[in-house]
């Protein structure tokens, strides 16, 4: 398992937690509600038509770019990928997936 961490954020412990508070606030302002606790590494569903394995640190697997993070929304709500694209925009992009996945992984701290 891999200790919890944000691609191309320092691994002091106090950076991480705070970077990832604040994708947090903002996924909050999106979608009306603070995504829950779990710490995603990876995450095994089918996104369109085909079954794919998005993990953090790694290029998605259908877009492109390194996944920053993977929140889950909740029971019956959806999964929600922030990654950095290929292109270098700032913040990032978020894609909204579906509620339902194969396997979670979850980081171990």
């Amino acid at each position: 398992m891999a200790t919890f961490f944000i691609p191309g954020v320092d691994a002091d412990p106090t950076l991480v937690e705070g970077a990832y508070h604040d994708m947090g606030g903002v996924i909050e302002l999106e979608m009306g509600r603070r995504p829950s606790a779990r710490r995603i590494l990876r995450l095994w569903t089918r996104r369109g038509s085909m079954d794919c394995i998005t993990e953090v640190g790694v290029s998605d697997p259908l877009r492109g770019g390194t996944v920053l993070a993977i929140f889950d929304m909740g029971p019956h709500q959806p999964f929600i990928v922030w990654r950095q694209p290929d292109s270098g925009r700032p913040g990032g992009v978020r894609e909204i997936l579906g509620c339902n996945a194969y396997a979670v992984l979850e980081f171990d701290s």
